[in-house]
């Protein structure tokens, strides 16, 4: 019995204690679960989190960025990511010889720059980033920016076009956008003299170049981009910058080669060249580095612009020309990619970036005037001249010694904080800083500066001379005056004048009253100046008395009622010239002396048709000489102008063609009736005059005209009493006729195969029998051989005075283009 109990206490005991460990495990199972399902809670919520995270990020990416946030993004993703190819020497075909260049007596490190930048940064800032209220995002975002330096990282830089393309996409472009917004900004506007904002460009070749068919080796201003400040329409230089790429001008040869010295007793006119091989190096350095900044320095001086900068995607070296001494050229050499730690949370507050910096030289060159044209001719009358090109430096130094690392090239800080070498201290003593004058014919530097506002008063630190130092150029310049705040808007697209363009032309009529010293036009604007106080109905003066003056006038003062318009042709820009004395107003027509031997031929066109000035074509004045040289950016050095009245406006502009068929026709005509054809009839060359109601045609170089006799110039158009004249005028033209072989030749440099071989036959025929084709006038296989000659080459120009008046004939035989 006693034993039956125990068994069932322990089973009982047994059953209790497995009910205790099941419902345990229950609970365990349980809180395994609850933590499970908190596990699984907390999953979720961090996965919400990220996804609410990668939403925010995307959101970011997305959203435009504020100023700051744009500078740090294009510095961390557009510059640090930037790689240079393999090292190697990508100049190919033969360089030609270089050609003389304007060069500094003395190169300065710019020491003041980074507080002068620091100070226009701060405004930018200001502007971009209030102080109040939730910063602007005006910038592109992230995700684009990103996408760009995909793009750019892409391809290491190995070419010169290379170098312009990341240019333009990682600064060029950033800098038009951050202007733009600050365009919109009125304080921000009027404090820089922003105007309607900015451009980049090209670099336009002087018509020199082209006339003479340069090939881009030698351009005497490569790999030049320019920047324009934009306002109403009108295009004025600001600065320029110049692409070197890594290869050609190396990081370490401008540590080494950009040192404060006496750039042309050391670099240009060393009294000995160094042999031993680190002496060598450091030689080669400051040649290459010389000859790129001469390069732009030269560019400088004849633009007359304060600022620029150069750049080897790299480094860049920041340029200014102070007014007092144009023989000193300060540099300041920045790496944007070591200048700045990106770890540093103040770093992007400084302008270091390779954005910043060439912003803040863009701003500036905006609060800047240019120099005017005396400063420019006195400047270039003391200057030493280098015969130098960047490619040809190249060229003269071996291919072993280019591989190879020039001494002192190692990085160090571009901030300069000594005093050693700021502009105000002179770098050898007054006498070995003293120029040697060069002849220059007509150049008066007494004149400089008397209209010149100074560009660089605001550089007080940067410009103030010791007196050694001024002796020579300040001299001849007058103390410019304090600098207004902003640029004015007096300026036009040429710089350095500070009067307004509001003269207005005199007619048509009144100029060939004037030419003739006949009567006043009483419609003219200018009436009452020609009158001179007086009750008169004639002209005080003539037309030469005119040119007399005017040519005085800009022998004294070339930035004095003396404005460049903009519109500029194949061989010569215009220009309004006023008489300070008298008014009267005029169109000029200038152009270089290369060109003048072209151009100059007009006025005798212009002669012949006298009887029809005022009519078929403007009045025309006459021509000068100009004693001192006009510089005009993209065109050239002006030395010689035509002077005639407003034509008006190009027929180009005008909506109503057909109805003027009837006026060109008829001036045409007239044009025919004294011997003359217009060799160049493009709607560029015909204006529509207002005053006349007339279409006159312009441009009269190229036209071809025999000297007919009495009864032609009466417009009887009887062509065979000048037989003997035209086979006259072919005898002259035999030698050419001859050179068959040389013709074709030329011809074929500029010309598609299928013209060539058009020409080749024309040339052929016409060469053997062209006799026959003048004297037996009534041959028409003849005349069209001819006719197609005359199209290509100006050889025969009078058969298509004498045989082929028809301009049916002319459009049918010898189609544009």
């Amino acid at each position: 019995m006693a034993d039956n109990s125990s068994s069932d206490y322990r089973a009982l005991f047994l059953q209790a204690e497995e009910g205790r460990r099941l419902a345990e495990e229950g609970r365990r199972l349980a809180e395994e679960g609850r933590k499970r399902a908190e596990e699984g809670h907390k999953l979720a919520e961090e996965g919400r989190k990220r996804a609410e995270e990668g939403r925010r990020l995307a959101e970011q990416r997305n959203l435009p960025t504020t100023f700051p946030e744009f500078i740090r993004a294009c510095h961390t993703l557009l510059s640090i990511p930037l790689r240079v190819a393999a090292s190697s020497r990508s100049t190919k075909g033969t360089i030609p010889q270089p050609k003389g260049k304007y060069c500094p007596t003395n190169l300065l490190q710019w020491a003041d720059l980074p507080a002068k930048q620091q100070d226009i940064f701060t405004s930018v800032c200001n502007y971009l980033e209030p102080v109040r209220g939730a910063a602007p995002r005006h910038f592109p975002p992230h995700i684009a920016l990103e996408e760009l330096s995909r793009r750019i990282s892409h391809r290491p830089l190995s070419t010169e076009q290379d170098l312009e393309t990341y240019e333009r996409l990682a600064v060029e472009d950033h800098i038009v956008d951050i202007i733009d917004e600050l365009c919109k900004i009125p304080e921000a506007q009027k404090e820089f003299g922003l105007g309607d904002g900015v451009r980049f460009e090209n670099h336009a070749n002087s018509l020199d170049d082209a006339y003479t068919n340069q090939s881009d080796s030698q351009r005497a201003r490569p790999d030049q981009f320019c920047i324009h400040r934009l306002d109403n329409n009108i295009s004025t230089l600001l600065t320029t910058v110049e692409y070197k790429p890594p290869h050609k001008l190396s990081v370490e040869n401008l540590r080494t080669g950009l040192r404060p010295m006496n750039f042309w007793e050391t670099v240009v006119k060393p009294r000995t060249i160094p042999i031993k091989e680190k002496e060598k190096l450091k030689y080669n350095a400051q040649h290459i580095s010389g000859s790129a900044v001469t390069q732009h320095y030269h560019t400088m001086i004849e633009d007359g612009i304060p600022y620029a900068y150069l750049t080897n995607g790299l480094a860049l070296v920041l340029l200014h020309i102070p007014y007092e001494d144009p023989s000193t050229l300060y540099y300041y050499l920045c790496e944007p990619n070591l200048d700045l730690k990106a770890e540093d949370s103040r770093a992007f507050d400084q302008p270091k970036t390779a954005l910043a910096r060439a912003l803040c030289l863009c701003l500036m060159s905006f609060r800047s005037a240019p120099r005017d044209q005396n400063w420019r001719n006195a400047a270039r009358a003391q200057l030493h001249i280098w015969k130098t090109s960047f490619d040809y430096t190249l060229s003269e130094i071996p291919e072993e010694e280019l591989r190879q690392v020039p001494p002192d090239s190692e990085y160090t800080s571009s901030e300069y904080t000594g005093s050693e070498y700021l502009p105000s201290s002179p770098t050898s003593p007054p006498e070995s800083r003293r120029m040697p004058t060069r002849s220059q014919p007509g150049c008066s530097p007494s004149d400089l500066g008397r209209h010149m506002e100074s560009t660089d008063s605001s550089d007080s630190d940067s410009n103030q001379m010791a007196p050694g130092r001024k002796r020579g150029f300040s001299q001849i310049t007058s103390s410019p005056p304090t600098q207004r705040a902003g640029r004015s808007d007096s300026h036009n697209a040429q710089g350095g004048r500070f009067q307004q363009n509001t003269a207005k032309f005199c007619t048509q009529r009144c100029l060939l009253g004037l030419c003739s010293s006949d009567l006043l036009d009483y419609n003219c604007p200018n009436v009452t100046r020609h009158q001179h106080g007086e009750k008169v109905e004639r002209h005080h003066i003539n037309g030469s008395t005119l040119l007399r003056l005017l040519n005085q006038q800009l022998d004294h003062n070339l930035d004095h009622n003396c404005w460049p318009l903009g519109n500029r042709g194949a061989y010569g820009s215009l220009f309004k010239l006023t008489c300070a004395e008298y008014g009267y107003t005029v169109a000029a027509k200038g152009t270089t002396s290369t060109l003048w031997t072209e151009v100059s031929g007009e006025a005798e066109i212009y002669r012949i048709l006298q009887r029809v000035q005022g009519a078929a074509t403007t009045v025309f004045v006459g021509s000068i000489n100009l004693a001192k040289t006009y510089f005009l950016h993209g065109f050239g050095q002006v030395r010689h102008m035509l002077l005639m009245a407003w034509g008006g406006d190009s027929i180009a502009k005008l909506e109503q063609w057909p109805t003027l068929r009837q006026e060109i026709l008829k001036s045409k005509k007239e044009f025919r009736a004294l011997g003359v054809i217009h060799g160049d009839l493009r709607p560029e060359n015909m204006l529509w005059n207002d005053e006349l109601k007339r279409v006159l045609l312009i441009d009269l170089h190229k036209c071809p005209c025999v000297a007919w006799g009495k009864e032609n110039l009466n417009g009887s158009g009887d062509f065979s009493q000048n037989r003997r004249d035209i086979q006259q005028k072919v005898k002259q033209w035999n030698p050419y006729i001859r050179s068959t072989r040389a013709n074709i030749k030329a011809m074929s440099l500029g010309f598609h195969p299928a013209i060539c071989n058009k020409a080749r036959s024309s040339l052929v025929s016409v060469n053997s029998r062209h006799r026959r084709a003048f004297t037996d006038g009534d041959s028409s296989k003849y005349k069209k051989k001819a006719l197609h000659l005359s199209r290509w080459k100006g050889y025969f120009s009078f058969i298509y005075n004498a045989y082929f008046d028809s301009s049916a004939y002319r459009r049918r035989a010898c189609p544009s283009g």
